[in-house]
């Protein structure tokens, strides 16, 4: 076997229908030097002995099993078990490239960084939809140190699996996936690596299949209810607050912080839930407030319609009339989009897209 360059790392767990699909992928790499750590989350189907069949034919890759403890758990595991220099994602219902494993790692040589982020596809073609396609369709750049770009304005989220990571990095960085977290994980770890990585590079390369949400999967059901996601969208924040509190984030970013809030979960309670978004505005308050982060609503340079969002979470109450609502929601996509790109999405509202 020669010695890996990268560690491929599938969680698995009751995927015995796709699994096969998504290794034969590996062994159609077109580099021999991965090794893939197939973490067994002790799936009660047929996964186990589809992933032992591969790791009896192919010596690079590797069987781990363990109790199940959810998909965090299950890539922690692998991480810990990965001896490449370089660490990759591959979700056991998606697939890489044939050329993945390669420019992946050649672009950790060519660069130096401890972050590559790539582009992916969307499988099959016809269940993609406009935001996918932008989300999964980096541009080509670089950072040195971090940036609010990167997080704001790249195509960097949501999706774990399309970040390769220096495993020196998350080593010494004692960066690893949140497994309290069991909806939203990726937007964690996103949070986590971007801003302590010395560099980050951006290719465009679309090197990964995306099946788009199997009918079932936990993404599937947070998708049927806009509540019950958004709810789990402050949840999700309030585990990136307190990661954040441990190198002094928080307060170093103040500003980010508060419009990710706005932008994660407060707008598109207006938008979906309009007058019945006081839910998530209640509880983005009592987060804020549990988590120590009051403060935020007097930052200095926060935007108006950011101060605004937070200012009604800290009171719990949301805007009664529909046009104060759709006032403050217009000032917010101006701030991310500008105001043509505001009135742009007035309209996909008004058709309730």
């Amino acid at each position: 076997m020669p010695t890996p360059r990268i560690s491929v790392i599938v969680p698995i767990y009751k995927v015995e229908d796709c699994l096969a699909w998504c290794l034969d992928s590996l062994v159609a790499q077109d580099v021999p030097d991965f090794e893939a750590i197939l973490v067994n989350d002790g799936s009660p189907d047929g996964s186990r002995e589809i992933a032992e069949r591969y790791a009896l034919c192919d010596d690079r890759f590797k069987l781990v099993d363990k109790e199940n403890g959810g998909l965090s758990s299950a890539r922690n595991a692998g991480i810990r078990a990965a001896s490449a220099p370089v660490v990759a994602f591959l979700d056991s219902d998606d697939r890489f490239t044939p050329d993945a494993c390669r420019v992946i790692c050649e672009t950790f040589d060519q660069t130096g960084a401890d972050i590559v982020t790539f582009g992916a596809n969307a499988y099959p073609p016809e269940a993609s939809y406009p935001w996918l396609e932008h989300v999964l369709s980096p541009r080509d750049a670089q950072y040195e140190g971090y940036s609010p770009d990167i997080l704001f304005k790249e195509a960097s989220r949501p999706f774990a699996w399309r970040t390769a990571c220096s495993r020196s990095f998350l080593q010494e960085s004692a960066i690893c996936f949140e497994e309290s977290v069991k909806y939203g994980e990726d937007q964690v770890f996103d949070f986590a690596i971007y801003p302590r990585a010395k560099k980050t590079v951006f290719i465009s390369n679309k090197l990964y299949d995306y099946r788009v949400a199997r009918s079932g999967s936990l993404m599937d059901t947070m998708r049927q209810s806009d509540e019950a996601r958004l709810l789990e969208h402050v949840k999700i924040y309030a585990a990136i607050v307190r990661d954040w509190r441990r190198d002094g984030l928080v307060e170093k970013y103040p500003n980010d912080l508060a419009f990710f809030l706005c932008e994660f979960a407060l707008y598109d309670a207006l938008r979906l839930l309009k007058g019945n978004a006081i839910s998530v505005f209640s509880a983005a308050g009592k987060m804020l407030k549990e988590e120590g982060c009051v403060f935020l609503v007097s930052s200095d340079g926060l935007k108006p319609s950011v101060r605004s969002m937070l200012e009604c979470a800290l009171e719990e109450t949301v805007p009664k009339a529909a046009a104060t609502r759709a006032k403050l929601m217009g000032d917010f996509d101006a701030l991310r989009y500008g105001r043509r790109g505001a009135l742009r999405r007035v309209v996909a509202n008004m058709l309730g897209r």
